[in-house]
């Protein structure tokens, strides 16, 4: 059962992140210059903040979308919500990964994926030890973890 409070909780962390739209456009743009390091970007400065921001809001309703049907799966379907949890993530993931391949213009849909990692986990993880000092995150977990059965 640890395992599966992990994963809700990983998912937990993921959608608050991915939910925030207006605030996280420019963590996406930042993830992109990150992910591209040193070298020139391939996109015009305009071209990348209308795509950071559909990139955002396209992420934001997946994720809605993904926070829902684990909703219906683990609630009103009554299927255990530990697998629900760990299948939905599983499956949110690759479609994350695809919606920024297709946004952003990549070559291959490991560069997705890798922007999807840099824009959700980097802040998952400072907002994680942060909160785990203050506390100040809970109030949106806690919204999201509202959605998310506990498994059982």
């Amino acid at each position: 059962m640890e395992l599966y409070e992990f994963f809700r909780g990983l998912w937990a962390w993921t959608a608050t992140i991915a939910i925030l739209w207006p605030v996280n456009v420019p963590m996406l743009a930042l993830a992109f210059k990150i992910q591209n390091g040193t070298k020139r970007l391939p996109l015009t400065t305009e071209q990348l903040w209308w795509r950071s921001i559909f990139g955002a809001l396209f992420l934001a309703l997946a994720t809605v979308a993904f926070v829902i049907l684990d909703f219906i799966l683990a609630d009103w379907a009554e299927i255990p919500a530990g697998p629900v949890h760990l299948v939905i993530l599983a499956g949110y993931v690759p479609v994350a990964a695809w919606i920024l391949f297709v946004l952003f213009a990549h070559a291959e849909l490991s560069d997705g994926l890798g922007l999807f990692v840099i824009y959700i986990y980097l802040p998952v993880f400072v907002l994680f030890v942060l909160n785990k000092m203050v506390g100040f995150w809970n109030p949106l977990l806690n919204v999201v973890y509202a959605w998310l059965p506990p498994p059982v």
